[in-house]
């Protein structure tokens, strides 16, 4: 009788959830892709057809941890909503997801906050991405030579509702009420980068009553 087939995906996905939980185990500070292999009940030659290296587990780790957030900004950020409506939307739904994930497994979460400090290449290119998507919605609020200011400005401001240690360190802070008052303050000092006034959130079509998943 011939073997089944391999089904590649549900192995990648079970030396995934595996990792995660040596995660936990370690509190990020240990990864073995060969713990993994022996987790998942794969020798350790099977699993580098997988993962040929552990640079290659973090970085799938990685995408797990940052796909969502980033395409939830990438299609904020198309939308044909109004910029600054859209500008508030991909603050809170940011927020939304990241907390969420929080509360849903605190341990999980800090120990991927203590596995990204020695790969902040990660980071920094996750970092990069949602920058650009919300400097591409500030192109539509202020002029095009004060976009970079705008868009520091705004990271700077947000970093409580963004930034997962910040979320995990002052979690009782990270609320959508902190970060609406945040963003009501930005708005007018955008408006004054190019001199035009700006619609409340009550002027707009109102609230995107995003949930978090």
């Amino acid at each position: 009788m011939a073997r089944p087939k391999t089904d590649a995906n549900e192995i990648r996905s079970r030396m995934i959830e595996e990792a995660e939980r040596l995660l936990i185990e370690s509190s990020g500070r240990r990864l073995v892709l060969s713990d993994v292999a022996a987790r998942t009940g794969l020798s350790q030659s099977y699993a580098h057809r997988f993962f040929p290296t552990k640079a290659d587990l973090i970085r799938a780790l990685a995408s797990r941890w940052f796909e969502a957030v980033e395409a939830e900004c990438e299609r904020i950020a198309r939308s044909e909503a109004p910029a600054q409506e859209r500008l508030r939307t991909m603050i809170l739904a940011t927020l939304r997801m990241k907390r969420a994930r929080f509360d849903h497994d605190p341990a999980l979460f800090l120990a991927y906050l203590e596995l990204a400090r020695d790969h902040m290449d990660l980071v920094r290119a996750h970092a990069a991405d949602l920058s650009a998507h919300l400097s591409a919605v500030l192109s539509e609020i202020v002029p095009a030579h004060a976009v970079p200011a705008a868009t520091a400005l705004v990271e700077d401001a947000t970093l409580l509702f963004r930034t997962p240690a910040t979320i995990a360190a002052h979690r009782d802070r990270a609320t959508d009420e902190r970060a609406h008052a945040v963003i009501d303050a930005l708005l007018p000092r955008l408006a004054a980068m190019c001199g035009a006034p700006y619609p409340s959130r009550h002027q707009t079509s109102g609230r995107n009553p995003i949930q978090s998943p």
